[in-house]
């Protein structure tokens, strides 16, 4: 048996990361967005890249008859065609300079990202890699039978969602064009996804950095790069070592929701509003079915986080950003229900649906109704914040009361995630108390901060605190969660990621905001005097 070159998924790897960067940086360029760093783009054009060929696949995988190779050659076209448009507008990115200390940073950020993948594949968590081959195998040997979800003999009966998950079907095209036999996909797909996790994980970083420093000090900027490089690098050791794994797209979910949450977090925390943020992270969020359609609801209820950040920060036209942001995900969710035969939800968001269309008319017609809701909202929103977490808490006691259950079980450790996350501890009854209190505590907390939140000025660090202590307070608290485990079955099985996403970027925006504000003191407490001069004439 003979191994593929490593050139070849090298090769493969450098032409992809082309396509992101020239396609990031034409988008970037066309919605009029300001980088300190060029190869922040990269992000940008891989989250796009895979929303492109969501929208364009998924009418495809309603139609029972159409075999798999078939969506794998229309990936083939339509990256050529993406590809195209990359080059038609080169003039947005021919001109960038790489030759730069920027440039630099960020190389060298890669370099560690790409080691620490190695290493961690070698030494930390390496089996799941296995399962994932033979995945691809099974894709590969089915390739000639047709996928849709509503076809009783399709893939989907099989390997559920991966089939019409972007990233299985980029990484079989790779494979099938590489002209790899099973016992070599090792060799094509794990030098690749090294590559790609490691160039697409460093210009989120230095898009986070670039993005919340505000310092100028040449000792502060590398120290601070420093420590959240560390955390960053923290982060993804965990999270792997957690089973969340690269090669599936666990991994490039979880960068996609840091990168939306990122770029609204800069979004409200500028000096100025830049109108197509919100149309840029709708594009990038109605992308998550490329890597992860089981998490649907984990989207929708960031969203509705991000609705409350926003508002705190633009009282006015934040209806506007709520429905750029909005469209594509919820579109995603109607499709998800109607698949997984959830009728009353599929009602229920497809009517949420139609309203924010029939609002998105209105706001072409009469904008005066929508400034009075905005205007509700604004003097209304203590209310309007605790209005659905406390009817999910009135509706969870309901339900606990009437099956005459204990309101404090040991054995409900499967609505707290924290209990999943806190394994240090041995002794599961220990474990699930620790866990319980702090959830409480953390409960507490978020009420007393929707009252106390207006004492505080919108920055950075508040915006993530919104997020974090609203989406625990309104879906992830152990309360809500036994409600929501009826409405959408799998909410236990997501171990609460998208607040451990948040809970480690406010370690990062912790940092940043101390750091800038030492050096905003430090700034205020220079004091230039100037002694009048005596022109004599």
């Amino acid at each position: 048996m003979t191994n593929i070159s490593i050139m070849v998924p090298v090769l493969f790897a450098v032409l992809a990361l082309f396509m992101f960067y020239t396609s990031g940086a034409i988008m970037m360029e066309l919605l009029k967005f300001k980088m300190k760093n060029h190869f922040a783009t990269i992000a940008a054009g891989f989250f796009v890249y895979f929303t492109f060929i969501s929208i364009f696949t998924l009418p495809l995988q309603l139609i029972s008859v159409l075999p798999y190779f078939f969506f794998v050659y229309y990936l083939w076209g339509i990256t050529i065609v993406y590809l195209l448009f990359c080059c038609v507008f080169a003039k947005y990115w021919l001109s960038t300079t790489f030759i730069s200390i920027s440039s630099l940073i960020y190389l060298v950020v890669a370099l560690i990202f790409l080691i620490m993948n190695y290493v961690v594949y070698k030494f930390i968590s390496d089996g799941s890699f296995s399962r994932h081959k033979n995945t691809i195998s099974i894709m590969f040997w089915l390739k000639d039978n047709p996928v849709s979800f509503f076809n009783a003999s399709s893939m989907y009966n099989v390997l559920g969602f991966k089939p019409f998950q972007g990233w299985y079907t980029f990484q079989l095209s790779i494979v099938m064009l590489a002209g790899a036999q099973s016992f070599q996909y090792q060799d094509v797909i794990i030098p690749f996804i090294f590559i790609i996790d490691s160039f697409v994980a460093a210009s989120i970083f230095v898009y986070m950095y670039d993005s919340f420093r505000k310092v100028e000090n040449t000792w502060a900027k590398y120290t601070l790069l420093f420590l959240s490089l560390i955390t960053f690098v923290g982060t993804k050791v965990i999270l792997q070592d957690f089973n969340y794994s690269l090669w599936t797209g666990d991994i490039f979910f979880i960068y996609l929701i840091m990168y939306s949450i990122i770029i609204i977090l800069r979004y409200t925390s500028q000096g100025f509003r830049e109108r197509n943020d919100p149309t840029f992270v709708g594009l990038v969020i109605g992308g998550y079915i490329a890597f992860s359609w089981d998490s649907a609801y984990q989207v929708l209820f960031l969203l509705y986080g991000l609705l409350f950040v926003i508002q705190r920060r633009y009282t006015i036209n934040f209806t506007k950003d709520i429905l750029k942001m909005s469209l594509f995900a919820l579109v995603d969710l109607f499709f998800f229900n109607i698949i997984l035969k959830f009728y009353l939800q599929t009602i229920l968001f497809g009517a949420l649906l139609l309203f924010l269309i029939i609002v998105a008319y209105l706001m072409t017609r009469s904008y005066s109704v929508v400034i009075k809701f905005e205007t509700f909202v604004d003097q209304r929103i203590n209310f309007v914040t605790l209005l659905l977490p406390m009817a999910f808490m009135i509706i969870s006691l309901g339900l606990t009361l009437a099956s005459n259950e204990s309101f404090v079980n040991p054995e409900d450790t499967y609505l707290n995630f924290l209990y999943v996350w806190t394994a240090v501890f041995r002794n599961e009854l220990s474990r699930y108390w620790i866990t319980f209190m702090l959830s409480m505590a953390i409960l507490a907390i978020s009420f007393v901060w929707i009252f106390i939140r207006n004492r505080f000025q919108t920055n950075v660090l508040t915006g993530i605190v919104d997020l974090l202590l609203i989406s625990y307070l309104t879906f992830y608290n152990p309360i809500v969660v036994k409600f929501i485990n009826i409405i959408y079955p799998m909410m236990t099985q997501s171990n609460g990621i998208i607040m451990i996403i948040q809970g480690t970027l406010a370690i990062n925006v912790l940092l940043y905001w101390g750091f800038n504000k030492i050096n905003y003191k430090k700034t205020e407490k220079v004091k230039v005097y100037r002694k009048p001069s005596i022109l004599i004439v």
